[in-house]
């Protein structure tokens, strides 16, 4: 594994961390329609960086 493929593989945990947060986030019963859709589409982005870094650095 490369010096590149490891902060990869650590820029993807870390990325995956604050999607599992946001996804956390979420759930609060207190939130409107329009902000659950947001803070989903905002932990779509970080869970697919993460799966997208993870992916590179098996290469």
């Amino acid at each position: 594994m490369t010096e590149l493929q490891w902060y990869a593989y650590l820029l993807g945990f870390v990325a995956f961390a604050i999607g599992c947060y946001v996804y956390y986030l979420s759930r609060n019963k207190q939130l409107n329609d329009q902000q659950v859709k947001i803070r989903k589409r905002i932990m779509n982005i970080f869970l697919i960086i993460a799966l997208v870094c993870v992916g590179y650095s098996w290469l």
